[in-house]
């Protein structure tokens, strides 16, 4: 056994001093792994991480990138689930050097021998990031799944870095190394260094080695995370790592230096152009209203072909389409195209030329975690947006962002912090939440209940604002076929379990100045039960969504909403011939200040009409706050739950 754990250390420092130039073997499977039937007091956990590695290579020109080595055991049926495997690829990043393989339990090996393929991921700045996704072959109960790769960085790109140290498996043993750049970087004063920002448990410490640093941790329990929760990113125990000099001394003289550095670059790419003056003009025409004229300029620029949603390009497609960076707005205006950084900056400059104060806004993107001032990371702020002075107020706008409407944020560049640039290195903002009325769902319904207790009708739904958005940007890179899909699954699920959704009809894909709007026709069997002469009715078809969070009396997490958003719903049930109604559902309501729920019910003219308005106009709620918002949620969800009673002739129920 001493020789064993001897081998299986020598081959870990191995991996790790060859990781470099990727000449790695597999590492030894130990009697230890292959004993291990579960997780440390959980002994219900799907599957473990018995060893997770991630070296990084700045130093060596030939060999820079990251280098992973990822071994899994599937310890139940549930756990099966991790032979499909997604490498997310950062933007311009590939992958390579690819090696997977899935071991059984009588130690017959499967190598895995088929090509990942592309997965587009729906993020923050668009869908211009990809996933590289497999499966691993033959897994069952028992299995170790091994995969092993390389993550290749963008050309003449020196990229910030993070080890993630917790994970959702218990992880038995980690190593994390990096070999640092020390060259000079542009726009950095002073001599290079790697600055660490670690949140890590207290058994666990960074150590300097030679030319970088190293990690190693056992038994790291898993993050269990919680429904609405804030980004896990923000509690996971994690390394961040970036480069910088002198401007590091201080959180002040860090981010002046950054705003310094992107205004500089911003005020070039912008200009003072006769041809941008020109479009402007034509755009405008002699329209006096001043909204009236802002609004002509952000339709014109969110005309511009957005590159940023559009799939991930190779070389020989690119010089194919002969589709090049841009290097200023003049280039925009005559190529017709550019990312969502170079449009922002197109309209920018146009709004300019039209005689309004514009600026531009580095903003942060509060889906993958929150803005941290003291982080040193410039990532941080890792998009724009406009800003324009109309009337007296600020108006942001994010003409970037591919179909979003005049006056809407998407929703992670709301309630954040944002670096208004100028050439002393600019201030930071306050980018506020967008309302409730900034996201809502209407639907309508007009459906007949049969006598067997099946509801039969017609659904309309609209959504605006954000609810729209989000929608068209994931139907991006969807066929109709895979929009319809999008839209009746989700459907389904408002539904009662069983229930069924056709799509009929939808428009507005390609509009920002409407809703997004579809009706489907839904047949929900056994929406009314029946118990002899009685026939018991849900006086409501949807509930809320977010109620099952909020059975827990406790909770660890902070309650995080993407955005603040409101349901309106109608829902109109024609009753079978020959009943009457006995009670309908009492009138329901809620009010905490930051949400409301009313519930009205009535029966007239043989039809069960109900009104149901949901509104929650907040978005993160502290622990303390938890319970005055489950009670508000299990109000919500009694009143959805409530019934009417009708009466009618002898039923009985068909098999």
């Amino acid at each position: 056994m001493k020789v064993l754990r001897f081998l299986y250390l020598a081959a870990c420092f191995a991996f790790c001093l060859s990781a470099g130039a990727q000449r790695q073997a597999w590492l030894p499977v130990t009697p230890q792994d292959l004993a291990v039937r579960d997780v440390p007091g959980n002994p219900g956990a799907p599957a473990i991480q018995l060893y997770y590695s991630q070296y990084i290579n700045d130093r060596d020109e030939n060999n820079e990138g990251e280098y992973i080595y990822n071994r899994i055991k599937v310890l139940n049926e549930k756990g099966t689930r991790y032979a499909d495997v997604e490498i997310r690829l950062p933007e311009g990043f590939t992958l390579s050097d690819l090696k997977a393989r899935t071991i059984h339990p009588d130690g017959k090996i499967i190598d895995f021998l088929g090509k990942p393929f592309d997965k587009i991921v729906a993020k923050g700045k668009g869908f211009k990031d990809l996933a590289k996704t497999f499966t691993l072959p033959e897994v069952t109960v028992g299995s170790i799944l091994e995969y092993r790769y390389k993550l290749d960085y963008p050309a003449n790109t020196l990229p910030a870095h993070e080890w993630i140290v917790q994970r959702e498996l218990y992880t038995v043993k980690e190593e994390f190394g990096i070999r640092s750049y020390t060259g000079p970087i542009k726009g950095i004063d002073g001599p290079v260094g790697l600055i660490l920002f670690q949140t890590l448990p207290r058994n666990a410490k960074v150590q300097k080695k030679g030319e970088g640093f190293e990690l190693e941790i056992e038994n790291v329990p898993a993050f269990e995370g919680e429904a609405y929760m804030p980004p896990r990113a923000t509690y996971l125990y994690h390394v961040t790592m970036a480069y910088g000099g002198r401007e590091m001394t201080s959180s002040e003289k860090f981010w002046r230096d950054a705003g310094m550095r992107w205004n500089d670059e911003a005020e070039r790419f912008i200009g003072d152009y006769r041809e941008i003056r020109s479009a402007a003009e034509a755009v405008t025409g002699d329209e006096p209203d001043q909204e009236k004229k802002l609004r002509k300029l952000y339709d014109c620029a969110q005309k511009v072909r957005n590159l940023t949603y559009e799939r991930e390009r190779t070389e020989v497609e690119l010089r194919a389409e002969n589709l090049k960076p841009n290097q200023n707005a003049g280039e925009v205006l005559n190529r017709g195209y550019g990312n969502r950084i170079d449009i922002t900056r197109f309209f920018v400059a146009l709004a300019r030329a039209a005689g309004f104060n514009a600026f531009i806004l580095k903003i942060s993107d509060r889906s993958e975690r929150f803005f941290d001032p003291n982080l040193l990371y410039a990532d941080q702020l890792d998009t724009e947006i406009a800003l324009v002075s109309l009337n007296g107020k600020n108006v942001d706008l994010d003409p970037g962002t591919r179909l979003c409407p005049y006056g809407l944020l998407r929703w992670m560049r709301t309630s954040t912090r944002a670096l208004q640039l100028d050439k002393k290195g600019g201030a930071f903002v306050e980018v506020p939440m967008a309302p409730y009325n900034s996201a809502m769902v209407t639907r309508t319904v007009k459906a007949a209940l049969d006598d067997q207790g099946t509801l039969k009708g017609d659904l309309f739904v609209q959504f605006d604002g954000s609810e729209a958005l989000e929608r068209r940007l994931r139907a991006l890179a969807m066929d109709e076929a895979g929009r319809t899909k999008m839209l009746e699954d989700e459907v389904r699920e408002w539904l009662p379990h069983g229930a069924q959704a056709k799509l009929t009809a939808a428009r507005g894909w390609e509009s920002t100045g409407e809703p997004l709007a579809a009706s489907f026709a839904i047949t929900v069997p056994s929406y009314a039960s029946i118990a002899g002469k009685r026939m018991l009715v849900a006086g409501q078809l949807f509930q809320a969504q977010q109620a099952e969070a909020f059975k827990p009396q406790e909770r660890r997490f902070p309650v995080y909403f993407p955005y603040a958003f409101a349901e309106d719903d109608k829902i109109n049930i024609q009753v079978p011939a020959g009943f009457s109604m006995e009670s309908v559902p009492q009138q329901q309501a809620a009010n905490i200040g930051f949400a409301g729920y009313q519930c009205v019910s009535r029966f007239e003219n043989g039809e069960l009409s109900t009104t149901r308005v949901l509104k929650v106009n907040g978005i993160f709620f502290r622990t303390e706050q938890y319970p005055q918002l489950r009670d508000f949620f299990n109000k919500v969800q009694a009143g959805d739950e409530q019934q009417a009673v009708m009466q009618g002739r002898s039923i009985h129920a068909q098999n």
